[in-house]
């Protein structure tokens, strides 16, 4: 997984792991397989929010088991795993390459990019107080996770030599393209700033993240009350049961013959 800068710095972190699932890669010189050792096997196992996805299509989220204090404990142990599996090509003795370094990168975080579907559903579609006080706390830690990642300085060397290295020897078309996204990623995102300006630039991502997250959650917060009324002609083609249901939820709020619309912030099994 290619480090984002959260929720600002998603779109081009996406671009490059799209580009890089197309990438048409030569045998890399020197691999670096991405094997679970048992320990992780066994975290993974224990949060269901962390565990490999089973099922059709090559496996799909389990939806049936994911509660909300699986959450918090799955950010984190995704987080420590993805800065080993981070420090660990950081730390190559091997010299950088496309394969053992951004490829690499891209491989890690597998557990963490799990654990963030289902976050973004819970932000998105099943947002409550509760959950809102997760998000108000993690929010800086994954900024800080992202500041860990983009400020490793040996990480960042062998992105730059990468990049460097590719500007004599050119990779392939989309190759080429992905190397140069991670690394303008990494440089606007304050790699090369020394090391006062990097723990500014990161505690000002630090404040920003939580400052967004409040405004997102004052707003939502704010949303909830809000219900719109529309008139039995209104709902004309819809199916009886929709109607029915529409009815009652009017009923209940002493709004009888008036018809409320449902919304994810503010459900017919509202009050």
């Amino acid at each position: 997984m290619l480090p984002t800068r959260l929720p600002s710095g998603t779109l081009q972190a996406a671009v490059a792991a799209l580009l890089l699932a197309g990438c048409s890669t030569t045998a890399p010189q020197q691999t670096n397989p991405q094997a679970k050792a048992p320990t992780e096997q066994m975290e993974t196992q224990t949060n269901p929010l962390l565990a490999e996805w089973t099922g059709p299509y090559g496996g799909v989220p389990a939806f049936d088991k994911m509660e909300l204090a699986h959450i918090k404990p799955a950010l984190e142990r995704g987080m420590a795993l993805h800065l080993a599996e981070i420090e660990a090509i950081a730390n190559n003795p091997a010299p950088p390459t496309f394969a053992n370094t951004i490829e690499a990168m891209e491989a890690a975080g597998e557990p963490l990019n799990r654990a963030f579907v289902y976050y973004g559903i819970w932000s998105s579609n099943r947002s409550t107080p509760e959950f809102r006080a997760i998000q108000a706390e993690m929010a800086p830690k994954i900024s800080e996770h992202n500041s860990r990642i983009i400020q490793n300085e040996r990480l960042f060397q062998r992105v730059k030599a990468v990049w460097e290295q590719a500007q004599q020897n050119p990779l392939s078309d989309d190759q080429q393209r992905v190397a140069q996204l991670v690394y303008e990623n990494f440089a606007m995102e304050g790699a090369d700033l020394d090391a006062a300006a990097k723990e500014r630039y990161a505690a000002i991502n630090k404040e920003l993240s939580s400052l967004y997250t409040a405004f997102s959650n004052n707003i939502l917060a704010d949303e909830e009350k809000y219900v719109v009324y529309l008139s039995k002609e209104q709902l004309g083609g819809l199916p009886d049961s929709f109607v029915k249901a529409a009815a009652k939820a009017a009923a209940d709020r002493g709004r009888k013959g008036a018809m409320p619309l449902p919304t994810p912030a503010h459900p017919w099994t509202s009050s």
